[in-house]
């Protein structure tokens, strides 16, 4: 459409100014501009927008250049041809000038929106479309013939009619099945690669089926044009109002309702991207007329404006003084600064039409009394003179600006914020859960659970039903506690090429290998009678992060171990681990426990042990967590000894032994076992360990907690894809070729309309060009098309021929049916006027 809209009214208006220019940037580029700069986001991110500019700029290139020759039978499509094959040798040739053309204005660097830099992503988002533009200009081209063709075909006998529609159809249909049948069926990536080259088999279908007899012309629906006059709105809206935090979260109005929020969400965000469309429309009709000087004028004061808002956020930045008093106070100078400018360039000019129309009213109304006129007249400048009319506005402007200060001040500190690392204070709230038996990959269960449960978030997820999911309970919007499942890719980014050491007895092995599965091996911690029981367990994750367990089941083994490590670290080779859980007290209440002098042995080590943590996290850095042990199944113990020294009321008390003697308060953090495993303690087969499902929940309240405990990762710089890797020099051909047919063929549907040429006389494209051009050229108001074998150039109207091109382009927008201004139009609209 980009190709096809701009080609028609540059054709069609022969405007080619800067005013024109301008107006078509703004409209492409208002909205986005001022996103970027009030979110700080990249202008790649909204990949469309410069799409759309680059393309238009390519249109408005080849239109313009010999302008006054684009009426003559081949130099437009010489043009055109041209153009193809300089898009042939950017993006299907991999010769490096793709790059060498780009390279100045786009970098290796990874930003918002192009992870993998701007160069890549440019390269990537523009190969996906870059032949669409140019085949939509061939269309427009053609498309007084292809108006034409079906015109004649449908003046032959129905019989004759449907012999040529139907052997084009099978043509075109024959085309589609073999893109079904083969680019459809490919995965993502292979598809991407030949989207630009097969994308425009489906959409000529559609155009030539859907067209297809005079009745189905004659209908179309009104919804898809009101949609597609807000494309561009809806598009960049949906990173935030649809979605969130830039295409990532959703906005959530009525928790617990899925369904519900749905429709709310997408009704505000019709609404607002129709507001944003209508606003764009009439500031571009306000400050870019028809005027090149005023459009100049009206950029430069932009320009100045803007820049001086800039260096105003950045003084009150560099002050400190960032706070609610002091922006609303400088947005409202600044705001009254800015209406006082506007009012004293535009007020004379406003006064001066506003009274044109109210005169012409009263005109209306009264005849010539002159006396009632002049009456009417000086009443209406006394009017229009008062304070009253001028101060009205920014007191108005003032009372708004104060309502939607203290509102979003609200929001800020009440409300969520932008999806982030999960802060410190969720330290309180992150071992705050339950089991829930629901499917928590669904969202009609999700929303139930949320009205039933109170809960927010998920730990694990059951894809079958029948079995339970862990699940956060909901917390307030400002703390933002936002927990959720950490999948493999996320816990990449959080551990690769750190060290983790898991230090315990069985219950922290379970854990450990809950952490395993999470990160990609899902057959760790399978039962298996064969293999050891109490030894060291190490892996390396990814080639890159070892991952290890030390089998320590007594408090002594895990001082013993502890200090080894940070004896290690004192040395100057040595790399502490990043991450060290410890887990024990059963084995200790089983074996160490039976005397006063065990227990005093036990506080002692205790103590000696949380001495160590500390200097594990003060002196190396690590991030030291303490699990305590999970709930006892007190019927379930199966020996003797464990239902006399370690029933749930034993392992209560040792729990609080723990707390007492500082590892509690020597950890980072701590996991708490009972929160996950209490309700379901019946399923705990040994009266100790329960299934290995079970222990998922507690791997996941320790990755969430990995926000706050490590410091963020360091993201080495990816390594982007060559540029130029996906050119493919035979569909280019291909794509060339095609493209020439079309040219050289006068067919818009690149050669599948000389298909009915065999079957019916008299309706090949190229025999129709003297025809179908010469009616266009003539409600253009300009010298038809030779029917001689060279037409020579027809040069643009000028002289006492513009008055009747004027003419005639107000005929055909007074039989458009339209009220708007020139200006207040859009492309479609422009061009519809001068076709119809």
């Amino acid at each position: 459409m980009t190709g096809f809209g701009n080609f028609s009214f540059f054709y069609v208006t022969n405007d080619y100014s800067l005013t024109r220019v301008l107006q078509m940037l703004w409209r492409l580029n208002f909205l986005v501009f001022f996103l970027c700069m009030t979110h700080g986001n990249s202008y790649i991110l909204y990949y469309i927008c410069p799409l759309h500019t680059y393309f238009f700029l390519m249109v408005y290139v080849v239109m313009a250049i010999g302008k006054e020759k684009n009426y003559t039978k081949w130099w437009l499509r010489m043009k055109l041809g041209v153009c193809a094959l300089i898009i042939n040798l950017l993006w299907d040739t991999d010769t490096g000038i793709f790059e060498f053309v780009h390279r100045l204005f786009l970098s290796d660097e990874p930003v918002t929106g192009a992870t993998m830099g701007t160069a890549w992503e440019w390269y990537f988002r523009s190969f996906l479309d870059h032949w669409s533009t140019l085949l939509g200009m061939v269309f427009a081209l053609n498309f007084p013939i292809v108006s034409l063709f079906y015109r004649k075909l449908e003046a032959r006998s129905r019989h004759r009619q449907w012999m040529g529609k139907t052997a084009m159809a099978a043509g075109m249909i024959f085309a589609l099945c073999l893109w079904a049948r083969g680019p459809l069926m490919y995965s993502k990536i292979p598809y991407n690669s030949t989207n630009p080259y097969f994308g425009f088999i489906p959409l000529l279908s559609y155009i030539y089926l859907r067209n297809l007899t005079p009745r189905m012309r004659s209908y179309s629906m009104e919804l898809l044009h009101e949609i597609g006059k807000t494309t561009l709105e809806t598009y960049l809206m949906q990173h935030h109002i649809w979605l969130t935090s830039n295409s990532k979260t959703i906005l959530v109005f009525v928790p617990g309702w899925p369904r519900v929020n749905l429709t709310l969400v997408t009704f505000i965000y019709v609404f607002l991207s129709r507001k944003l469309q209508k606003l764009t429309l009439l500031l571009r009709g306000m400050l870019l007329p028809d005027d090149n000087s005023t459009c100049i004028n009206s950029m430069v004061g932009l320009a100045v404006t803007i820049a001086g808002f800039y260096c105003t956020a950045f003084l009150v930045e560099g002050v400190a003084v960032t706070n609610l008093l002091t922006v609303g106070m400088v947005s409202m100078v600044s705001g009254g600064l800015l209406y006082q400018t506007v009012l004293d360039s535009s007020w004379s000019a406003y006064l001066k039409s506003v009274k044109e129309i109210k005169l012409k009213e009263l005109t209306d109304e009264y005849g010539d009394d002159q006396s009632e006129m002049q009456e009417y007249s000086a009443e209406l400048d006394e009017k229009n003179e008062s304070i009253y009319t001028k101060s009205c506005p920014p007191l108005i402007g003032a009372m708004v600006l104060c309502v939607l200060g203290f509102t979003w001040n609200g929001f800020a500190f009440a409300g969520a914020s932008a999806v982030g690392p999960l802060p410190p204070r969720c330290d309180a709230f992150v071992n705050d859960g339950l089991w829930i038996p629901i499917d928590g990959c669904d969202e009609s269960s999700r929303g139930m659970a949320y009205r039933d449960f109170g809960v927010a978030s998920y730990g694990t997820c059951a894809p079958h039903g029948n079995s339970y999911v862990w699940a956060w309970r909901e917390q307030l919007a400002r703390t933002h506690c936002r927990f959720s499942h950490r999948s493999e890719g996320k816990l990449k980014q959080s551990l690769n090429r750190r060290e983790t050491v898991f230090i315990g007895d069985s219950m922290t092995r379970y854990v450990y290998h809950a952490s395993v599965r999470a990160m990609g091996i899902n057959e760790s911690g399978d039962y298996d009678a064969t293999g050891p029981k109490h030894a060291d367990i190490s892996n390396t994750l990814w080639g890159t992060t070892p991952f290890n367990f030390k089998w320590a089941p007594l408090a002594v083994d895990q001082l013993r171990i502890l200090k080894d490590i940070n004896r290690n670290a004192e040395g100057s080779d040595f790399r502490p681990p990043d991450l060290i859980l410890l887990g024990g007290g059963a084995w200790d209440r089983l074996h160490v426990y039976a005397t006063d002098e065990d227990r005093q042995s036990h506080a002692a080590t205790l103590r000696e042990l949380g001495r160590e943590m500390q200097k594990a996290q003060m002196e190396y850095g690590a991030a030291v967590v303490w699990f305590i042990p999970t709930t006892i199944n007190s019927q379930a113990l199966n020996t003797e000894e464990k239902r006399d020294h370690m029933r749930e009321e034993d392992m209560e008390a040792m729990r609080a032994v723990y707390a007492r003697n500082g590892i509690l308060s020597s950890s980072s953090f701590v996991i708490d076992g009972p929160a996950f495993t209490s309700s379901r303690v019946v399923e705990s087969y040994d009266g100790v360990h329960y299934p290995i499902r079970v222990y998922d929940a507690g791997a996941q309240i320790l990755f969430n907690a990995l926000d706050w405990l490590l410091p963020p990762a360091i993201v080495e710089p990816a390594t982007p894809p060559r540029v130029g890797k996906m050119a493919n020099p035979n569909l280019g051909l291909m794509m060339l070729i095609l493209v020439l047919i079309g040219l050289v063929g006068f067919d818009g549907f690149l050669g599948f309309s000389y298909l009915a040429s065999l079957f019916v006389k008299g309706v090949m494209p190229r025999d129709l060009y003297v025809e179908a051009f010469s009616a266009l050229h003539k409600k253009l108001g300009i010298a038809g098309p030779s029917r001689g074998p060279s037409p020579g150039p027809m040069p643009e109207p000028s002289g006492e021929d513009q008055p009747r091109v004027r003419s005639r382009k107000k005929k055909a927008a007074t039989s458009a049916n339209t009220k708007k201004s020139p200006r207040n139009r859009n492309v479609d609209e422009e061009i519809a006027a001068l076709l119809t």
